[in-house]
């Protein structure tokens, strides 16, 4: 599922692909992704900071919608917000670890869509390296919308 939704995300989203955006590992409150530095550096040598951020909201967008894939839920995911704040540079590969800040029931949300309704959906994004050493926090607020209510 992992994989197949990862060439997806390339096919989509291209610079998904350009920025090597990898899927670590899903489950229904979290997602880990990985992304090598060449592809995102800045004239610093460091990780660019939009690149870390479009990063960052992809990961969270890919969480919410893998999690819906797997309720079998035919809905739109956008972002809303966010806010970033970046703690010091980064000189290597970008993990990204997204994650849903409560547990949500999707069944629920499956009902809320049915009924016309959307779903807002808040997420935590840290970008971290290989050892887990934190570089960036990011909150967001997505918006799970039915597709035929556009």
């Amino acid at each position: 599922m992992i994989k197949e939704f990862q060439q997806l995300l390339h096919k989509e989203i291209p610079l998904t692909q350009d920025m090597g955006l990898e899927i670590i590992s899903f489950d229904d409150e979290k997602l880990q992704v990985k992304a090598p530095l060449i592809n995102n550096i800045n004239d610093k040598g460091s990780v660019f900071g939009g690149s870390s951020s479009a990063l960052m909201i992809i990961s969270a967008w890919s969480l919410i919608k893998l999690s819906c894939n797997k309720h079998n839920i035919d809905a739109d995911i956008v972002i809303h917000k966010n806010s970033t704040t970046w703690h010091k540079a980064l000189y290597t590969d970008l993990v990204i670890n997204a994650k849903l800040v409560k547990a949500y029931d999707f069944s629920d949300v499956k009902g809320k869509l049915a009924d016309k309704r959307h779903q807002r959906i808040n997420c935590i994004i840290e970008l971290v390296d290989k050892e887990g050493v934190l570089f960036a926090t990011m909150n967001a607020n997505y918006v799970i919308i039915n597709q035929s209510s556009q």
